[in-house]
């Protein structure tokens, strides 16, 4: 029912049965079977308006989005896609020229890479920086959540011949810091639909490879009891299964964490912060794990570096050169 599909509707349904119930009770002349049924119904109101409540409240957004990169050196667009905006913002250099596209981290804008992404502009790369959904100028989700996201940013990268003018020999990278690394591996994998070009390269910086992690990190700060995870689960799935038909409902969050949620075909490189105060070390295990020999993964623990706010960084930028030295005919 379409109607279901607003945020917050079942909780206040859940809870309005309550009052319902609650008032028939004071209002009627009710007999001991009746106050029996009464406290039934009241105890089952209850219980599915929490689960309801925490299950809207694990698709949390930014409140107050930050500014985004500013500078005459980035043209500004807005893509639409089913009604929403997203901003993307533009340099552009000879249509020859190497294209990098840049994707940030959560409750991050393009601000955060900024500095990452003029280092490319130093070397006449074509840059494109996206903001994810929700963030800086970019048209908020009902609910946010990686998959509409990914969603969104995969159509916008099918058509970003739209936004800057690149040739098709071009090489093209991604370059995805955090949440932005867990959107390069899905979009660059084979998970999605194609995205019309080839790409030569991704590179990942203090990625997020496990969803699952964060989920329970989530469940952790909302105290939701492990003894209802189970049954938390089947109406978080119920949910995404309405925004996204093709999502299989199981009791597995594996499809979300790489290998299955998707890794690049294309050569990785991966610049860890060796001290990450944010997501650890576990997701950048995983990502070395499951790539093992199958994929072509280059890979770097750097203390120097810390997961956000590092716009700068000599380490980080020698090993960036390092790699890109590898590739044939760029401007470096």
């Amino acid at each position: 029912m379409i109607f279901l599909h607003r945020k917050w509707l079942r909780t206040q349904l859940w809870l309005l049965t309550f009052v319902l119930v609650c008032v028939l009770l004071i209002v009627a002349e009710p007999s001991i079977p009746m106050l029996i049924v009464g406290a039934i119904c009241t105890i089952v109101c209850l219980f599915n308006a929490y689960l309801e409540f925490m299950v809207t409240a694990i698709f949390i957004r930014p409140l107050q989005p930050k500014n985004s990169a500013q500078g005459s050196q980035w043209i500004s667009h807005f893509g639409v896609h089913k009604g929403l905006q997203t901003h993307i913002q533009v340099h552009s250099s000879a249509p020859e020229n190497p294209l990098i596209i840049f994707i940030h981290g959560w409750r991050s804008t393009s601000a955060s890479i900024e500095d990452r992404a003029l280092w490319f502009v130093e070397k006449k790369w074509n840059v494109v920086l996206l903001e994810l959904p929700g963030h800086g100028q970019s048209s908020p989700l009902h609910r946010w959540n990686a998959i509409t996201s990914a969603e969104h940013i995969g159509f916008h990268l099918r058509n970003i011949r739209t936004y800057i003018s690149v040739s098709e020999p071009a090489p093209v990278f991604l370059y995805g810091h955090s949440m932005g690394g867990y959107m390069c591996s899905r979009l660059s994998s084979q998970q999605t639909e194609p995205l019309g070009f080839n790409i030569s390269g991704v590179i990942m910086e203090s990625p997020l490879t496990l969803y699952s992690h964060i989920l329970d990190e989530i469940c952790k700060h909302l105290r939701i009891p492990k003894i209802l995870r189970s049954m938390h689960l089947k109406r978080l799935y119920r949910d995404v299964q309405m925004m996204h038909p093709e999502i299989v409902a199981t009791d597995s969050l594996q499809q979300f964490d790489v290998p299955e949620w998707g890794l690049p075909d294309a050569p990785m490189l991966c610049l860890q912060s060796m001290n990450d105060n944010r997501l650890g070390r576990a997701h950048y295990d995983a990502l070395v794990l499951h790539a093992g020999e199958d994929y072509a993964l280059t890979h770097h623990l750097i203390e120097s570096l810390t997961h956000s706010g590092a716009r700068k960084n000599t380490e980080r930028e020698h090993l960036l050169l390092a790699w890109l030295e590898s590739f044939d005919s760029l401007l470096l």
